[in-house]
């Protein structure tokens, strides 16, 4: 049980480094238009391309896509049926923004697939 508390409290480090590099890293910019208050960069500043996060949950739909929860509260759902991605809890995924504007979630094995935020 010990050893689950401590794998979590790792991989939470681990996002909060990757966010930090990410926000640290971003050169100082106007925020775009569009641009959401809040977001993990400090206000002014271009949004990160890519952020790490840890599942919480993971729900399978009748369809086949999922929807996973992330540890922040975060729920994304799959909208690329076409590719298949095996996620399981506690496991760390990165979601990365292109530049039409979609998103990809890429797996810890490199799996990727297309994704959208629900909540």
């Amino acid at each position: 049980m010990r050893f689950s508390h401590v794998t979590r409290a790792a991989a939470q480090l681990a996002c909060l480094a990757a966010i930090s590099v990410v926000c640290l890293a971003a050169p100082a910019t106007a925020a775009p238009a569009g641009a959401r208050a809040g977001s993990a960069c400090q206000t002014g500043q271009a949004e990160p391309k890519s952020l790490a996060f840890v599942v919480r949950y993971v729900e399978r739909r009748p369809a086949g896509e999922f929807v996973v929860t992330f540890e922040n509260g975060e729920v994304w759902q799959q909208s690329d049926l076409k590719n298949k991605v095996t996620i399981v809890r506690g496991e760390q995924v990165v979601i990365r923004r292109s530049s039409n504007g979609t998103f990809t979630l890429v797996s810890r094995d490199g799996q990727t697939t297309r994704v959208k935020r629900i909540s």
